[in-house]
Order: structure tokens, then sequence, then C-alpha cells
């Protein structure tokens, strides 16, 4: 089976605007990934930073109870 109804410059022609369109969707496909992983990674982050914050008030909170409770009972302070 021969593509006789296309000629050698028309092929020419055809060819690389075939691999081109070729290599852009598999560059889209993979922007496409690439942005639904960074995207995903970006919100875990920031939930991540959250929760630390979170965290450090509480560590502060407990820290300065333990130094009120150490006032109160003339202890030696402790590192904290």
């Amino acid at each position: 089976m021969t593509l006789s109804f296309i000629g050698t410059q028309e092929l020419l022609i055809l060819l690389p605007l075939v691999y081109g369109l070729f290599i852009v969707g598999i560059f889209y496909g993979l922007y496409k990934v690439l942005s639904t992983l960074l995207n995903r990674y970006l919100a875990a982050k920031r939930e991540q930073t959250a929760a630390l914050l979170l965290q450090s008030d509480a560590l502060k909170e407990i820290a300065s109870a333990v130094r009120e409770s150490n006032d109160k009972n003339d202890t030696p302070p402790e590192i904290i």
C-alpha cells in the first residue's frame, strides 16, 4: 500500500508537522501531570505550615504555664 496521493514534497512538510504535534502533545500531558502534582504538594505544605503554627502556639502556652507553675512553687527554673 503506497501513499500515491501524497507527493514527496508534501510528505517532507507533513511528517515534521506530525512529529511536532506529537511532541507538543507529550509536553502538554507532562505539563498537566506536573501541574496537578505541584498543586497537591503546595496544598499539603500549606496544611503542614498551618499545623506547625498551631503546634508552636500550643507549645508556647505550655511553656508559659510551666514557667508560671515554677514561679509559684519557688522551684529552680528549668531549661525549656
